[in-house]
C-alpha cells in the first residue's frame, strides 16, 4: 500500500495529547523537530524561510484520512499513535517536487539538464546530487553499506541494470527517489537482484542486502532461514579466500583445544569448526562489528589474542609458529603456512621462490610488539652507504641479514623467525638464540650498518 508523506510547518509548539483514543484509527507516524533522522529540517528550510521561527513536522501516512488524524494529533485533539509495523515504501515519491527541484519537471525531461536544491542554497545539476541528498540525510555516506569485491564496482551495478553516470556511482545508482514499487531504504529493484546474486554486495549490516543470504525478507525477530544450508558455502560464495591457511574448517574441536567448551561458539550441524565458529556477521545495521574481520568478542590488541581464546599459549595445544620441528627433530611444515603461501618441499627448494602471505612486517606485528625499538623506528631504507657497510659486514661474519626487495630493514633483518634445524648455514644463523638475534649479542646488533666508529 503506497503512502503519503507531508511536512508540516507550524509556528507554535507540538502540543499535549489528550489520554482518549479512538477505535481503529488510520495509521501514521509523526517525526518530532528533534528526531534523529531529521535534525537539518530547520536548517534545510531555511534556506529560502531564513528567519522564520517555525517548528517542523514530517508526517507520513498511507492515505488522506491518515494524515487528518496526524493533524488532529498535531492539534491536541487526539493522542498519536505507535508508528506502524509496515514501513512507508518510499516517502520521496510524495513529496512535493519543489523539495528538490529548482523548477517542476516536465513528463519525460532530460535530468541532464535538471537543477536541484542543495544546503547552501546553490544549484547542482544530476552529476552532484549527493548534494541534494544531503539536505536530509547528511549522514548517508558515513553509514552507508560498503561494496567489495571490485575498487570501481560500477561495471556490477550497470551490469545488473542500474544507472552509473559518468563511471560514477550515486545515491541514485541504488536509490529510487520517484517510484511506489520499491524495497526497504528506497533501493531499486535490480539492486535486491544484484545483492542476492553478486559476490561484490556486502551483506554485513545492510538491510537492502538481506538477499544476499536469505530468500525473502525476514521480520525481526523470526527464524533465520537461508539460501544455502551449508553455512560454509555461504560465505565462500563472497569471500573465496583459502582460509586453511589460517584455521581449518570442518574439523571437531579436540581436547588440546578445551577452552573452546567453555566459549559456546557456534559449530556446523555435524559439530565441526566453521566460518561462524570465529566469525560473527551481524544484521542489525545499529550494531557495530565486534571487532576487525568481525571476531567473535572483540576487539582485540593482536590477532593472537583471539587464538589464544581456545589454543593455550604453551603445553598441549599451545599455539606457536615458532614451534617448527618436533621431538624426533622434523620439520613441521605445517608451521610453514602460517607466514608462507607453500611448504618447502626437500632440500633443493630456492628461498628466494618462497611467497609470503603478508609482508614481513605484517606477519610479525600480528603478533608481536609494533612499537619502534630498539630505540626508534628502523623499518625505513637503508642508504647506500650503509648497504655498503652492511654487505662487507655479511661476508666477513658468514651472517644473513636480508633486507626486503625495495631495500628496506624489516623485523627478520634482525632476527631469524625459523627453529634450529630448519635452515642451514649463514641463513640458520640466530635460530632459536636470544630474541632471535642473527648477530652474537646487543653489543653487535648495530655494528653491521653503523661499524663501531659511528
Amino acid at each position: 500500500m503506497p503512502w503519503m508523506t507531508l511536512l508540516v510547518v507550524l509556528a507554535g509548539t507540538f502540543l499535549a495529547a489528550p489520554s482518549s483514543r479512538a477505535e481503529d484509527p488510520p495509521p501514521f507516524r509523526i517525526v518530532l523537530p528533534s528526531g534523529e533522522a531529521h535534525e537539518l529540517l530547520p536548517k534545510t528550510c531555511g534556506v529560502c524561510h531564513k528567519d522564520t521561527p517555525y517548528q517542523f513536522f514530517v508526517i507520513a501516512a498511507p492515505d488522506q484520512k491518515g494524515l487528518e488524524k496526524a493533524l488532529d494529533a498535531l492539534r491536541g485533539k487526539t493522542e498519536p499513535q505507535p508508528e506502524p509495523a509496515e514501513r512507508p515504501q518510499n516517502l520521496h515519491a510524495a513529496t512535493a517536487c519543489p523539495f528538490c527541484h529548482l523548477d517542476t519537471p516536465q513528463p519525460g525531461e532530460d535530468p541532464s539538464g535538471m537543477q536541484f536544491r542543495t544546503l547552501n542554497g546553490e544549484a547542482t545539476t544530476v552529476d552532484g546530487i549527493e548534494r541534494l541528498c544531503d539536505l536530509c540525510h547528511p549522514k548517508g555516506q558515513k553509514q552507508h553499506p560498503r561494496v567489495v569485491g571490485r575498487s570501481d564496482p560500477s561495471e556490477d551495478l550497470r551490469a545488473a541494470g542500474l544507472p552509473v553516470r559518468l563511471g560514477k556511482v550515486g545515491c541514485a545508482t541504488c536509490h529510487d527517489m520517484h517510484s511506489q514499487d520499491v524495497g526497504p531504504a528506497d533501493v531499486r529493484k535490480p539492486y535486491v537482484e544484484f545483492a542476492a546474486t553478486s559476490p561484490a554486495s556486502y551483506p554485513h549490516g545492510n538491510r537492502a542486502a538481506c538477499r544476499a543470504c536469505h530468500p525473502r525478507d525476514l521480520p525481526a525477530g523470526s527464524p533465520a532461514v537461508f539460501q544455502e544450508s551449508d553455512p560454509t558455502k555461504r560465505c565462500v560464495g563472497c569471500h573465496p579466500e583459502d582460509h586453511t591457511k589460517i584455521h581449518p574448517v570442518g574439523v571437531a574441536p579436540s581436547e588440546k583445544t578445551y577452552p573452546m567448551s567453555f566459549l559456546q561458539y557456534p559449530l556446523n550441524p555435524d559439530g565441526t569448526i566453521g566460518c561462524s565458529t570465529c566469525h560473527d556477521h551481524p544484521c542489525d545495521p545499529t550494531k557495530p562489528p565486534t571487532g576487525p574481520s568481525f571476531l567473535r568478542g572483540g576487539p582485540y590488541i593482536t590477532f593472537t589474542d583471539f587464538c589464544y581464546r581456545c589454543h593455550p599459549k604453551a603445553g598441549k595445544g599451545g599455539l606457536n609458529p615458532h614451534d617448527q620441528v618436533d621431538s624426533k627433530g622434523n620439520v613441521v611444515s605445517g608451521t610453514c603456512t602460517f607466514c608462507h603461501k607453500t611448504a618447502p618441499s626437500g632440500d633443493a627448494y630456492d628461498p628466494s621462490e618462497l611467497l609470503y602471505l603478508r609482508s614481513p612486517i605484517e606477519l610479525c606485528t600480528r603478533c608481536h610488539d609494533q612499537g619502534p625499538h630498539p630505540t626508534a623506528n628502523h623499518l625505513v631504507e637503508v642508504p647506500e652507504e650503509m648497504v655498503r657497510r652492511l654487505e662487507t659486514y655479511q661476508k666477513r661474519h658468514k651472517v644473513l641479514l636480508p633486507l626486503d626487495d625495495a631495500g628496506r630493514i624489516v623485523c627478520t633483518t634482525c632476527h631469524n623467525p625459523h627453529a634450529k634445524g630448519v635452515l642451514r648455514g649463514e641463513a640458520a644463523l640466530g635460530a632459536g638464540e636470544l630474541h632471535r638475534w642473527r648477530v652474537p649479542s646487543y653489543a653487535e646488533l648495530c655494528t653491521p650498518c653503523h661499524t663501531r666508529y659511528d
